[in-house]
């Protein structure tokens, strides 16, 4: 698993704490802590198994009006609190088209001409104020450490009427979370401790779903697992290496309800150089913004097929973002592989350590 954390003796010492501690009838203004996604190592079996929790953890506070929740995130998440989900990727507003891109063999890709996509601000940036009222749009942004040392990020919000809030992230489909708020003064089922150690108690319940997920098995033939899972996630291929015969069709199908993916082929350099050109993720109100058109158009029209090197001359090949929940992108990609060859695929949003392989024979 990636990023989990603390010891089963942790675990037991918050349990003990939480038990010791009896549920408040009265109190001043309290701040709790719920955790977007993982937040403590697993035990060391587990460190490669390569899932990730997209969670509230827990799912559900019990609150008074006037408290406050701290929400951190250790990986990279978001806490939102909007009347409906917030895509992520959006038209640009300037109406730009892709223009001047070609391939190694100096082809102008397909897409030149399109309508330019952007990454929504509203899905990754902050706003709104810092309390969650009926009513009042608010967002965190994305948040997660900056680097492999670092701290999570943190936000914390108060409060302040009663009610029932639910809270998603923009970041991972179906993440929901939801703060109850009893009046001023309540009574409350748990302490903040208590509530702590519900969320351990949750993380660690989803280690045996993380290595059930990790032994599935594709029953379709042709066909391949991009991710599997939802709420614990699987950044994985299934299976990990497939074996076709040239000409086969091969199927893509996005089995995770809570993450998005492709596949990317191609030499490791050319790609990280294509990335950086056309992938501008902003940094701040007015840096540069746009989506690599691969993403929503892959580097062809379909239907997809891939002739190994020959493929735009140098072997480069991507598929539409796909998503195993109804947000507006395709479910799975099919391509068909014509020329022998070991092909080496990862994907785009995840990275190489999220790859696999098609082994294709004459």
């Amino acid at each position: 698993m990636k990023c989990f954390a603390l010891a089963c003796a942790v675990l037991a010492a918050l349990a003990v704490t939480g038990a010791a501690s009896p549920a408040r009838q009265a109190h001043s203004a309290t701040t709790f802590t719920v955790y977007l996604g993982e937040f403590a190592q697993p035990p060391a079996s587990l460190r490669k198994v390569p899932g990730t929790i997209n969670q509230f953890l827990p799912g559900k506070v019990t609150i008074a009006a006037g408290d406050s929740v701290t929400f951190s995130s250790a990986s990279f998440h978001s806490v939102t609190y909007n009347p409906k989900p917030i895509p992520l990727l959006m038209p640009d507003p300037a109406k730009g088209t892709y223009a001047g891109l070609s391939d190694a063999a100096g082809t102008p890709f397909y897409f030149n001409g399109r309508p330019k996509l952007i990454y929504n601000p509203q899905a990754f940036g902050p706003f709104g104020p810092k309390t969650i009222s009926p009513g009042t749009p608010v967002s965190s942004g994305a948040m997660g450490p900056q680097g492999p040392k670092d701290p999570p990020q943190t936000a914390t919000y108060a409060f302040p009427k009663a009610g029932v809030y639910t809270l998603f992230c923009t970041l991972h489909p179906g993440m929901k979370g939801t703060v109850v708020v009893k009046p001023a003064g309540s009574a409350l089922p748990k302490t903040p401790d208590q509530v702590k150690a519900q969320a351990l108690a949750a993380q660690t319940a989803a280690y045996p779903k993380a290595i059930a997920l990790n032994k599935t098995k594709v029953a379709a033939p042709n066909t391949v697992a991009m991710g599997v899972g939802g709420g614990v996630a699987m950044l994985a291929y299934y299976p990990k290496v497939l074996k076709v015969k040239a000409g086969t069709t091969v199927t893509f199908v996005n089995k995770s309800s809570s993450e998005v993916h492709n596949i990317v082929l191609g030499p490791k350099k050319y790609i990280e150089d294509f990335q950086k050109k056309t992938d501008l993720f902003p940094t701040g109100p007015s840096s540069p913004n746009q989506v690599s058109p691969v993403l929503p158009f892959a580097t062809d029209p379909a239907p997809y097929k891939y002739d190994g090197t020959t493929t735009h001359g140098n072997g480069f090949f991507v598929t539409p973002l796909t998503s195993g929940a109804p947000i507006g992108l395709p479910h799975a990609s099919r391509v068909t592989f014509s020329a022998p060859g070991t092909y080496k695929y990862f994907c785009w949003i995840h990275g190489p350590d999220m790859g696999g392989t098609v082994v294709v024979t004459q």
